[in-house]
């Protein structure tokens, strides 16, 4: 899970913050819980900043699954 990384970030248009994923630094998609935390939703993002160098966006599956339950649970954790 290396390749990954969560990085949580708050917007003025929203009350809760937000936990965005990255892939090899390429930014890939947000969790947001602005509902309740039962309702989490994902976004994919198609504003992607591209990094210099291009970024294959294959990885396994089983490691994608685990960095979201892992942004999930710390989400559920903040206030």
């Amino acid at each position: 899970m290396r390749d990954f990384q969560i990085v949580f970030v708050s917007d003025v248009d929203r009350e809760h913050l937000m936990a965005e994923i990255s892939y090899r630094k390429q930014r890939f998609c947000l969790i947001s819980k602005e509902g309740e935390s039962e309702k989490m939703e994902i976004e994919f993002l198609t504003d992607i900043f591209i990094i210099e160098k291009s970024v294959v966006m294959k990885f396994p599956l089983v490691e994608f699954v685990d960095v979201l339950k892992q942004a999930e649970a710390e989400l559920r954790r903040c206030i």
